[in-house]
């Protein structure tokens, strides 16, 4: 049974809905109610109870809904922030480290580190408001 802290990786989030992973290519994949549905039915376990899953499905709504709640919060600034800096990583990463908690304020990241977290190329020197986002 798989418990919200839990991390599915996407790869296997792909498998159980069914769905090519190139198809979101640069954006948040969306489930059918459908294909959501049956994932569900792949992934019970025979020992698995309908409590094991409702306190699953309340808390990964939970934090969902205060993800959109707070991103809708932030958004405005962020969108400002990444407009002014030109979506430079160099002063995105400079951000992320000043936010950092103790003992790592200020400290840079692991090389890669901030590209990773916007999962952008290796490569890249900037990034989308989108992938700030």
């Amino acid at each position: 049974m798989l418990m919200s802290v839990d991390k599915i990786p996407p790869p296997t989030v792909f498998e159980l809905l069914g769905v090519d992973p190139k198809s979101f290519a640069g954006k948040v994949p969306i489930a059918t109610k459908e294909q959501f549905v049956n994932a569900i039915h792949k992934s019970i376990d025979d020992s698995d109870t309908v409590d094991q899953y409702k306190k699953v499905f309340n808390n990964q709504t939970t934090r969902l809904s205060h993800a959109k709640k707070v991103l809708g919060e932030i958004k405005d600034t962020v969108n400002s922030f990444h407009s002014k800096v030109g979506g430079d990583l160099a002063k995105i990463e400079g951000l992320f480290c000043s936010m950092a908690p103790e003992p790592n304020t200020g400290k840079p990241m692991p090389p890669g580190m901030v590209n990773a977290l916007l999962r952008v190329s290796p490569e890249a020197k900037t990034c989308s408001a989108e992938e700030l986002l």
